[in-house]
């Protein structure tokens, strides 16, 4: 018996479940009968199909895709950028099928729709990480041994913590991150059960525009031919605005939607912010522009930097600096995004930025043209500062002097 199989022999509970059966599970666990009897399911697959859902999981996942990944070395100076490390070129390129993109908006996707994004990492004769392989979120179960190593069971093979990158959502346990879609169940149901609603409501006779009276009553025949000579003379945009003439007394009546039949149309409103609120999206993101303005959607595209994307990137850097650097590089290189990828689309607001990082002596010129893929040019590298600005010991001793 092997090493690994002596740690887990105390769990001969611990099932090994093919993705199907897990799917299977999951799926019974969270499913309710909607208004026709029908049985819906909230997975992740249903709950992609309310709006905003999609919405909040695209703009999540490819907000970060988009963003450069950087290794940096701490220098005496400063710090400088690490082009040649192998971990630089992994992640660009993370296996044969996969870009950056694809693999940062795999495990974004993993973590807002099941609270938890997996990469196997694997790694050649010398220890260095060669490969990183998605891994669908549902598959790796995690646990501990007796002296605290963390494993991962992927469909029968347990996987070392070192070669797993683990990016998780809301944790409770310190283990797996909880599901946005299982702890909001209820709200995701109701949303969906609107939608379904409203299918009906139309599909049914919501969406009946007139009403013929008529004196008496028709037997079926002349019910037919009524309906037939109505839609034919009615019916398609080639009969709009034609007169219609009437037999025996009948009367045309129009039928409006009354507001009040209609409310389903607010439920679907408020559930959109309810909705954006479990991903903390900002409102206006998803099409809610209630209480936007032009003056405030910028403070909302920077409270969505702060306190939504910002904590899923330290999660990603973390991970990244402990499981692609060797122990004894983490003391002086770490992973960072550039978060310059969001300003990309804002030249205004990019060059207002430099304008001002410039002028205090932040940056030199040669810094912003790197930034903006632009070519170094000479001199560029001196850094400047206002003249008629001074120090407060300087502006001190002036007044001093004067009185």
């Amino acid at each position: 018996m092997s090493f690994i199989s002596k740690i887990f022999k105390r769990n001969a509970d611990f099932p090994v479940h093919s993705y199907e059966e897990i799917d299977s599970a999951v799926s019974a666990a969270l499913s309710f009968q909607d208004g026709a009897g029908n049985k819906v399911y909230v997975t992740k697959d249903t709950a992609l199909s309310v709006t905003t859902v999609w919405a909040c999981v695209s703009i999540l996942s490819e907000s970060v895709g988009v963003l450069p990944v950087h290794l940096y070395k701490k220098t005496a100076t400063g710090r400088e950028v690490v082009s040649d490390h192998h971990s630089v070129n992994l992640i660009k390129y993370p296996n044969g099928y996969m870009s950056q993109m694809d693999l940062l908006q795999h495990l974004m996707i993993g973590v807002t729709l099941h609270g938890n994004g997996y990469a196997r990492i694997f790694r050649d004769n010398a220890g260095r990480a060669n490969k990183l392989i998605p891994i669908d979120p549902q598959v790796p179960q995690p646990a501990l041994t007796p002296d605290g190593e963390l494993f991962y069971n992927v469909a029968g093979e347990m996987v070392h913590s070192d070669d797993m990158i683990h990016i998780k959502g809301l944790v409770v346990d310190g283990l797996k991150g909880k599901s946005p879609i299982a702890v909001h169940r209820e709200n995701l149901e109701l949303s969906m059960q609107v939608q379904s609603y409203g299918n009906r409501f139309f599909a049914n006779g919501g969406n009946t525009s007139s009403v013929i009276e008529v004196p008496g009553v028709l037997n079926p025949e002349a019910q037919k031919r009524l309906r037939q000579q109505l839609t034919e003379k009615l019916v398609g945009l080639e009969n709009a605005h034609k007169p219609l003439v009437l037999e025996g007394g009948s009367k045309y009546s129009r039928i409006n939607i009354p507001l009040d039949d209609a409310q389903f149309l607010s439920t679907r409103k408020f559930q959109k912010g309810e909705i954006a609120s479990i991903f903390r999206v900002p409102p206006h993101m998803v099409g809610d522009l209630e209480r936007s303005t032009y003056s405030n959607i910028e403070q909302q595209s920077r409270e969505f930097l702060t306190y939504c994307l910002m904590p899923y990137l330290v999660k990603i850097e973390t991970e990244l600096n402990r499981k692609l650097l060797y122990i004894a590089e983490q003391p002086t290189h770490y992973f960072r995004f550039g978060l310059n990828g969001l300003l990309r689309a804002d030249s205004k607001s990019r060059s207002e930025y430099y304008k001002n990082m410039y002028l205090i002596g932040c940056m030199n010129a040669n810094e912003i043209r790197e930034l903006e893929e632009m070519n170094k040019y000479e001199g560029g590298d001196k850094f400047f500062v206002q003249q008629n600005m001074t120090t407060t010991d300087n502006a001190i001793k002036q007044d001093n002097e004067e009185k």
